[in-house]
This record gives C-alpha cells, structure tokens and sequence, in this order.
C-alpha cells in the first residue's frame, strides 16, 4: 500500500501548470556545478517505518538547452517500530533533469533516474536497484548563479529482502537545497562592428523549386512538394524503386518484390504477402490464416496445453494461441466453436468438466488479444471423439487436445 497524500500529487500538477507559461532563457550556463539537499522521506506503508529526514549531495551539468545530467550520493535512517530496528539506506543515482525552460526566475523540470541503494536493516546488508521520476524547479539567486531549488519524487526501491514477502518498496521523497557553480561566470561576448561589405549573393537557377540549384540536380522535374535527397532526386526510403509520394507501403521489408504501389506482391490475392504466404496458390476467395493457408473446418491447436488436473495455460501455449488470435483476427465475422477434450482417465463427470474449463480459458485468452467475443463460443467434450489409442502414454497426450471448429466463415 502507498501513501496517496493529496499535497503530494497538488505539488507536482502546479508546477507543470506554471511551466506552460514560462518563457525559454535564450542561453544555457554549461558549468559544472553542485547540489547539495536536505531530504524527506515520506516511507512505504509496507516498511511501517517512520517518515524522516535524509541528505542528498549531487555533482551536475548542463549538456544543452533542455538536459542537465547529475550523479548524486543519498543517505537516510527510517525507524521501523516493528522490530525496532532502522533502514539505514545509502546509495548513488544518475538523474536526467529535463527542463521545460531555463528562465532564471523559474526553470521547472521534470527527472527520471536510476541507480543503487544499499539497505542495512536488523544485521542485513543489501544492495538493490532504484529508480525514481518526479518535478522540481530552480530558481536563481545571484548574478554568479547561485540558485534554490527544490523536487518532489517517486522512489522505486527493488529491496525483496529487509521484509517477508516484500519485492520493493515505493516511497515519496521531498528535496530542497541549492545549485552552487563550481567556476566563474563567463563574460558576455562583445560584438564587435566591421565595415567589411558583404558579398552580393548570386541566385542560382532551381528549375523544379526543390532546393537544389540546376547544376546540382540529378531529377530536374521533380513534383512540386516532393521531398528531395541532395541530388534533388525524390526519396524512397524503402529503396524499393518506387518514390515515396507513389508509394503506398513506404516500409517493404529489403530484397522483396514489389507493385507499380510500391506494395509487396501477393501472387494468390489472399491478403497475404509473397515472403509471408506459405500456400501461394489459395484458391480466390479461400478464407486464410496468418501464413495464407486455407483454414479448414477443425484446427487441432497442437502446443496448447495445461497444468496437470487444470484449466491454467502452461507458458508455451501463448505462441499458438498468439497465431490463431491473429488469424481470427484478419476474419472479424467468423464464428469458432472452441471444443476441449480430454483422455479416459477418471470419470466422464470429471473430465466434462476439466475440458470445459479448459476451452473457456482458451476463449478468455483469444478475447484478451481483441478477439470478438460473440464470435466465440466453447464447450468441453471431456473424452468423446479420441483421435489416438488411450491405451498408450502417447495417445492419451493426443487426445488431451483443444480444437477450433469453425462454425461460420462469412
């Protein structure tokens, strides 16, 4: 459980307000600098440990108009009333601060980081990964850039160990402190006036009006609009011999076939493209599946299994499930009895029972990927129709099967 505390969320919501109405400082001041913190932590519910104060020293630069990247160490003691015991909690970070404007008076920011966290609590000692997002703001003091600044972030702590049944933790950390530069400011550039007169630039010939001159123009009757590569020739970003503005698949896979469109060849026109379609000659009109062969009337869905004596889905059935999901998908209005079997072992009660659970948990799963839950139904035949001997290890695993029968292609 987190402690949502409505202060917490008004912070950060006020300052992304404020930032959208700020205006960008026209400049960025790239000295190294450091950050010193007083920190309050606000702890997970789940350390039942006491809110407390902690001390955070960063080291830090600006890289450009709207990144500054700061390494910083990180220290706190939480009392945990429980065992009366503390967290004492001691790590390094590297923060990306993002800012929406460097305005002196008040540069909001957001910040993502990640680092370590090493925890000593009641005689253990670990160390785990953290990560933490939030929103803060500088705001400038003096001309040599001294500046305040103060941050509210999440913090992701990945500590499984300091308490039972615990993966991580998640606490609410306050910052406040300062922005000292390590370095004097530089002086601003005087600019100096010249008399030296200008070269009269000569306008070069753009026959097509595609930027480039004539005499540099490999394709000199370009459409107007067209986007040019530096020859003044028009793109084709899928170098599949078709202009982008003519081509209506601007992603062809390298190497493939393609129309007067610019689109893959599909030879048998079952929406299947050639590189992908197993079964290049489907008769027309053939309702296909994601390899374009003819779906028949049962599919015997070989790979999905189950736990023993259960309806849950062992891991590796998704792959199979994940195709006949796709190919329902490319037929909207086909409906599909999901039918479950089983072998002979155990009652006729039972096993009715296990294979209708079982079809429905392959129903919930294809309706989980976007398929229409109306076009499908499922029903468990427990160990009706077997396909192999029951006498046999083997044949009973065949006849634990889920099939699809189609019902109606449309």
């Amino acid at each position: 459980m987190r402690k949502g505390k409505q202060l917490l969320w008004a912070c950060p919501i006020s300052l992304l307000l404020i930032a959208s109405g700020s205006v960008m400082a026209d400049d960025v001041d790239k000295r190294w600098y450091i950050a010193p913190s007083v920190t309050y932590i606000v702890a997970d519910d789940d350390r039942e440990a006491d809110d407390d104060f902690g001390l955070k020293l960063g080291i830090g630069k600006p890289l450009g108009k709207s990144w500054n990247l700061e390494l910083s160490g990180v220290g706190d003691n939480l009392d945990q009333s429980k065992v009366s015991e503390e967290f004492k909690q001691r790590g390094l970070i590297l923060d990306g601060l993002y800012f929406f404007n460097r305005d002196p008076g008040f540069a909001p920011y957001g910040v993502i980081g990640a680092g370590a966290l090493n925890t000593d609590f009641a005689g253990d000692d670990t160390t785990n990964g953290i990560v933490n997002v939030g929103v803060g703001f500088m705001r400038q003091l003096t001309d040599h850039g001294l500046s305040v600044r103060a941050d509210i972030r999440h913090r992701w702590d990945f500590d499984d160990a300091s308490i039972n049944g615990e993966d991580y933790f998640g606490d609410w950390i306050l910052n406040l402190g300062l922005t000292i530069p390590l370095s004097a400011k530089k002086a601003a550039a005087v600019a100096v006036a010249t008399a030296v007169a200008e070269p009269v630039a000569v306008e070069k010939k753009d026959s097509d009006g595609d930027g480039i001159p004539d005499e540099e123009d490999s394709c000199q009757n370009t459409p107007a609009g067209a986007q040019v590569n530096a020859s003044g020739c028009e793109l084709d970003s899928d170098d599949d011999g078709v202009a982008d503005s003519l081509d209506a698949c601007p992603n062809s896979l390298a190497g493939v076939t393609v129309n007067v469109d610019g689109c893959e060849i599909d030879s048998d026109g079952d929406g299947i493209a050639d590189s992908l379609d197993q079964c290049r000659e489907s008769e027309a009109g053939a309702k296909v599946d994601a390899q374009g062969c003819e779906i028949p009337e049962v599919i015997i869905l070989n790979g999905v299994n189950f736990e023993t004596g259960s309806a849950h889905l062992t891991k590796g059935s998704s792959v199979v499930l994940d195709e006949a999901a796709e190919t329902l998908l490319r037929h909207p209005n086909m409906k599909v009895e999901i039918a479950g079997y089983t072998d002979n072992r155990g009652t006729l009660a039972f096993n009715r029972r296990l294979s209708q659970l079982r079809a429905k948990s392959v129903l919930d799963y294809l309706v989980s990927k976007g398929v229409a839950a109306g076009n499908l139904s499922a029903r468990g035949y427990g160990p009706d129709d077997p396909i192999a001997d029951n006498d046999t290890v083997e044949g009973r695993a065949a006849n634990r099967r889920v099939e699809l029968h189609i019902l109606s292609r449309q």
